[in-house]
């Protein structure tokens, strides 16, 4: 059976657009401090790439108490609070981005945005990059996830939101190209059937990306004719 043709091209947000993890680490410290708990960032970064809920759940386990949702909530609000002060941009990928967004009608592909935070921070997050409008559609793994039920959750490493995505931009998941940069985000597009490129961050650059057909260092240099033609062979 012939490949079928790319239809879509759907981004991850942490680690991939923004350079957060430095500001995700800072939350979570301050979280955690709360319960008298001192977060290393060695020990952060075994964490990257998982859910908000995930991680406060861990770490409940951690301190034996039920408190996940306390911990998940101060994180939240730090972050938020953090992240008025503007997150850096990945210039290579929002640049990608934005030669993708000036191509894509002609080339006939839509572009996504697939990530697990939550709704209200991602679209302030693209603002600040002004690239909100070079998304089809942008696609939350807090908020956007509803019609999904798994007793472990639906956010990343599960595939959920990547078939959501795809749905919802109507093309099949075999014809999305995902750009990830963590295990868990690479697990989830691997299972949801999508062809899955890994641009690791220098935080996730020990994750195990096996399950990606393919890594690259950067798409700062790739026109979209380089990108798909790597994608092709």
């Amino acid at each position: 059976m012939a490949p079928q043709p790319i239809r879509a091209i759907i981004f991850d947000c942490d680690g991939t657009l923004v350079d957060s993890e430095p500001f995700h680490y800072e939350a979570w410290r301050l979280a955690l401090l709360k319960h008298d708990y001192e977060l290393s960032l060695e020990e952060y970064l075994s964490h990257v790439g998982k859910s908000t809920q995930k991680i406060a759940d861990d770490f409940a386990l951690i301190l034996g108490c039920e408190c996940s949702n306390l911990i998940h909530d101060n994180k939240k609000s730090y972050f938020e609070e953090i992240q008025q002060e503007g997150i850096p941009a990945i210039q290579g990928t929002v640049d990608f981005v934005r030669r993708l967004a000036q191509e894509k009608d002609k080339r006939g592909l839509k572009v996504g945005l697939a990530s697990a935070l939550y709704k209200n921070v991602l679209i302030e997050m693209v603002r600040y990059l002004e690239i909100e409008d070079c998304f089809d559609l942008i696609i939350s793994g807090q908020d956007d996830l509803n019609e999904y039920s798994d007793p472990e959750g639906v956010n990343k490493p599960k595939p959920y939101i990547y078939l959501h995505t795809a749905k919802l931009l109507n093309v099949s998941p075999s014809q999305c190209v995902v750009i990830e940069d963590s295990f868990s985000g690479v697990t989830a597009s691997a299972t949801a059937g999508c062809i899955t490129v890994a641009v690791p961050s220098k935080y996730t650059a020990d994750h195990d990306f096996s399950r990606a057909d393919f890594i690259v260092s950067s798409l700062a240099d790739l026109s979209i004719d380089q990108f798909l033609e790597k994608i092709k062979k």
